[in-house]
Order: C-alpha cells, then structure tokens, then sequence
C-alpha cells in the first residue's frame, strides 16, 4: 500500500522538526503485509532527513523521539468533532442569561464566533486533506498562486512541505469565493453557491472591524437571534456539503489492516 513505511526495529528520531500522518508503534505483520516499503533493523531520522506529511510510518519496536521532533497531523474527523464541538458550545452560550444591555453584546460575539468557527474548519480542513494525502498534496503544490523565490527557500533551509503550509496558514478563509476556488482545484469539492452566506460574512466583516457599523453612513448592525439562525443554518450547509464530497476519504484516513485487511498495490 502505497505511503505507508515499516521498520523492522524502533524508528528514532534523533533531531529535526517532522510531521507525517501517522506513527504506529509495535505494529504486526499486518502493516509489514500492506508496506510499501521496508526497512530492516533500527531507522534513524536526523534533521538531514526529508518526511513527507502524507506517510504512516510504522516500526515493529519502539518510537523515540528527542524532544519535539515528531507530531502526527489532525486528522479530518478531528477538524469535523472540532467544529461541533465550537458551534454547540456557541449554542449554549446564547441561552445564557444575561441583563438586556449585555444581551446585544452577546449576540454580535456569537455571529463574530459562527464565522470565526467556520473560517477554523476551512483551513484545518484543507491542512489536514493536502497534508494527510500525496494526491491533494501534489494538486495544491500544482495549483497554489503562491510562488516563494529560490533565495527565500533557500535561505530559511524550508522544505516543500513548509512552503505548503505556510500557504494554507496563512490563506484568508473569509473570501469565501477565492477558498472555494482553492477547494475545487485541489478537492474537486466545489462550495454551494451562496450570496447569503457571503453577506453574511461582509456583517460579520463589520461586526469585527466597526463594532457594527459598515461605513460612516451606515446603520448600526444590530444582531438579534433570527440572524444568528439563520447564520448557523447556512454555514452547517457549507461545511456538511464539504464532508459529504469527502466521507470515503475521511473514512479511510488511517488503514486498519488487522480489522479491515487491504491488498498491496
């Protein structure tokens, strides 16, 4: 199976700042079975040495590392559970009871909050699919319109994986037309058309930057609860649609050769 590593021996990580899918210690034959590469006795991973994201590195023995030189990615069920989680805890923060002047308040946070928490979801969504998989991963470095000079790579000692991340870190996921032109040429997962949801986030734009006012002449923004519903309802539309496109992948994010055994290829 392609991606994945397994070492005869304990893998060891003696210096270097990595990342990579995931790390399975004392595994069995059935990941030595579906490896798509084998190494015999100890492997020794220095900071001379390049990992890719979207690699299962398995050793019969033990994992060590030294310090902080080792961490496996979020996983996409990790970045859905999150924004449950955030959009439910936002959820009861609006039935707690607080005095009318405070009430307004509270409502212009929650909005803020709804926006704020899919904005979380598009990036650690979009991190973890183009890290987590070398398809997604060689589609974005295809398709970024983020060019870094030679010097600058050079001279900060970056890897392509750096680059990558500094991209998708950095991006600004309010623009919801310019993301979901990134997620259809990397994901294939185009967003559904939504002129409310972009509205909705030029308040929230106005909410954050003029405390609600959206220019010098405008009315104040007053947030009340049909708003924040009706938020809430266009947002979970967006990012359900977005897990729908990618279930089988989401569901297939780390192999369970003992349960669900797989063929090489």
């Amino acid at each position: 199976m392609k991606d994945i590593e397994f070492v005869k021996g304990n893998l060891i990580f003696r210096s270097g700042d990595h990342q990579v899918k995931e790390l399975v210690a004392y595994a069995g034959v059935e990941w030595e079975k579906i490896a798509e590469h084998i190494t015999n006795g100890d492997l020794i991973i220095t900071d001379r040495d390049i990992l890719m994201p979207y690699k299962i590195y398995c050793a019969s023995g033990d994992i060590s590392t030294n310090g902080n030189l080792i961490g496996g990615l979020q996983t996409p069920n990790d970045v859905v559970r999150i924004y449950r989680e955030e959009i439910n805890n936002l959820q009861q923060l609006r039935r707690q009871k607080v005095s009318s002047n405070l009430a307004e308040v509270l409502n212009r946070q929650i909005y803020i909050g709804v926006v704020g928490t899919m904005e979380l979801f598009l990036s650690d969504f979009l991190y973890s699919m183009v890290l987590g998989f070398r398809k997604y991963f060689n589609k974005f470095c295809e398709n970024s319109s983020r060019t870094f000079k030679l010097k600058e790579i050079s001279a900060r000692q970056w890897r392509t994986q750096d680059a990558v991340i500094k991209t998708i870190i950095e991006t600004n996921y309010h623009r919801i037309e310019d993301i979901n032109k990134i997620y259809k040429k990397v994901l294939d997962s185009e967003f559904l058309s939504s002129k409310k949801l972009a509205k909705q986030i030029l308040t929230r734009h106005s909410l954050v930057h003029r405390n609600g006012f959206p220019s010098k002449n405008s009315e104040y923004v007053k947030v009340n609860p049909t708003m924040i519903n009706e938020l809430i309802t266009e947002v979970n539309t967006l990012v359900d649609h977005i897990i729908k496109t990618r279930q089988a992948e989401i569901e297939e994010w780390l192999p369970d050769p003992i349960n669900k055994p797989v063929a090489n290829n």
